[in-house]
């Protein structure tokens, strides 16, 4: 389920990125056609008309989740303004820029394609186009002459344009780099930190915790012990599905009576509960056991009893807790 509602997620994030780039294109698409009435630039003009087209087009495609076709698309009519602009006025107005610019785009919606969508794009293909044409613009920009020459002030306006555009780009994609970033480490500290069968902490975590803090009041931190009596007989009767049903479901009946408590799987069917002694004291741990006594576990037609031992003690802030010497263990 986690799964899915991530896989939903991330493309949902496909579909705003692409549909904010759809948009950006019709916006900047707008904004050059004006300037190119305003200058009278025929070549800029011409080639605004075919980008509406297909960007209105494109749009269409991104509402029917033609995402890769979309993206191709995308990539194509930014690099084809690059071109387009620096044959017709040169790199002083910066079209060079978006190049620059569609670098980490590229980059990160084939990381959200190839992940989410499972589909490739022709990232390496699409990587030598980029850099051939980034490269033979800027030798043709310096041996050639661009076909127009505009007033100051047109260049001024598409250098100031192109500039913010680009660094708004760059910035955005940045920040979901560093979100992807930041929400891998947070899953995989989860991942070594919690046990995937109970949902509990595993003893990575319990040790690191007593290890990197202690309590304000050290005489009050009790530790306790839950074994399941005869888990194995229970694997051997009724398989170890049936087994990792027990394990599941008692997790969960210790995590509702110690709500306050740290609760981690420690190993095969041991939990260890670490708590303050007003937290679980002895009153509460055997409520939970006589619980888990009392209980009838349905699996797959069985019912099943199961009965715990549960062994406390205090903890003293200090005790080994090296590879292999628990002492706390044996006094519980």
């Amino acid at each position: 389920m986690n799964n899915d509602n991530e896989n939903l997620k991330n493309a949902m994030i496909i579909k705003n990125l692409t549909l904010f780039f759809g948009g950006f294109l019709l916006f900047t698409d707008v904004f050059f056609l004006a300037v190119g009435i305003v200058y009278d630039m025929p070549l800029i003009r011409y080639l605004i008309y075919v980008k509406l087209v297909i960007n209105t087009t494109n749009i269409y495609l991104i509402l029917k989740k033609h995402y890769l076709v979309s993206t191709v698309i995308i990539y194509v009519v930014i690099m084809a303004m690059m071109v387009v602009g620096i044959i017709s006025m040169g790199t002083r107005p910066a079209f060079q820029l978006y190049a620059l610019g569609m670098l980490i785009c590229v980059s990160y919606n084939g990381y959200l394609h190839n992940r989410i969508l499972k589909k490739e794009l022709p990232f390496m293909l699409m990587m030598g186009i980029h850099v051939l044409l980034y490269t033979g613009m800027l030798l043709y920009a310096r041996f050639r002459e661009p076909l127009y020459t505009y007033p100051q002030s047109a260049v001024d306006i598409l250098v100031i344009f192109n500039s913010v555009a680009t660094f708004s780009i760059v910035i955005l994609y940045a920040f979901l780099f560093h979100n992807v970033a930041i929400h891998s480490e947070e899953k995989l500290e989860k991942m070594a930190l919690m046990d995937k069968l109970t949902g509990l902490y595993n003893r990575h975590y319990l040790l690191a915790f007593l290890d990197h803090t202690g309590p304000r009041n050290p005489e009050d931190r009790w530790i306790a012990m839950l074994d399941i009596d005869d888990f194995k007989k229970i694997n051997d009767s009724y398989g170890h599905n049936c087994g990792d049903f027990i394990l599941h479901e008692i997790a969960a009946m210790i995590r509702d009576v110690c709500k306050n408590c740290i609760v981690c799987r420690w190993g095969g069917e041991e939990f260890i509960i670490l708590s303050n002694i007003n937290e679980c004291s002895t009153e509460v741990l055997e409520t939970l056991r006589k619980n888990i006594e009392n209980r009838e576990f349905i699996f797959e037609g069985n019912t099943i009893h199961a009965t715990v031992t549960i062994g406390e003690c205090r903890y003293e802030t200090g005790q080994s807790n090296d590879k292999y010497g628990y002492p706390w263990l044996t006094k519980s």
